[in-house]
């Protein structure tokens, strides 16, 4: 009886998590895609200010993120009420993170390459940039720095710092909020 009571609860939960944000995932991968769809094929980048308009855009997501998905998930993490469930929650925030992170530093590197040192000087696909920007966004969530990739250019390195604090907001959100969760004890 039990099992078939969680079963029944899990899709409402998932539905909850998604449909709380939703919006902002949206809007996050949207302007993701409209650097990559939208502006990089079609806009003279030399005359252009693309990398002001990638660093507004990078600070209106990290706004975006703290300011909303923080208070949504806040509300979910009070009614949560299993361990599975909490790891839901920061497996999507920290996925969203690192994947729109990702693809801001490869649209600076797609503009200017001089951007980054460290890229391997036969990446010219933006799919292949991506590759190498996830595995650098993933180092610098977590605080690792390998050195291997880094930042050049004043706009980089403020993009980086913005992905910096909001991993540390991310974490600091996880570690504020473990008072409010409510595990069930097993019986």
């Amino acid at each position: 009886m039990s099992k078939s009571l969680n079963q029944v609860k899990e899709p409402s939960f998932l539905k909850m998590l998604f449909g709380k944000t939703m919006i902002p995932i949206i809007i996050v991968l949207g302007v993701g895609v409209l650097y990559v769809v939208g502006l990089m094929p079609f806009v003279d980048h030399q005359s252009f200010p693309f990398p002001v308009i990638i660093l507004v855009l990078a600070l209106f997501k990290t706004i975006l993120i703290v300011s909303n998905i923080l208070k949504r998930l806040s509300k979910i993490i009070e009614i949560c009420h299993s361990m599975e469930r909490l790891l839901w929650l920061f497996s999507l925030l920290i996925g969203i993170s690192i994947l729109s992170f990702a693809t801001d530093y490869t649209c600076l590197y797609q503009f200017d390459h001089s951007s980054f040192n460290g890229m391997p000087a036969y990446s010219d696909t933006y799919i292949y940039n991506l590759y190498h920007f996830i595995y650098f966004s993933v180092i610098t969530f977590s605080a690792v720095g390998y050195g291997d990739i880094a930042p050049v250019s004043d706009v980089a390195r403020f993009v980086v710092m913005l992905e910096i604090f909001l991993s540390f907001f991310i974490i600091g959100f996880a570690l504020t909020n473990i008072k409010n969760i409510h595990l069930k004890e097993k019986r």
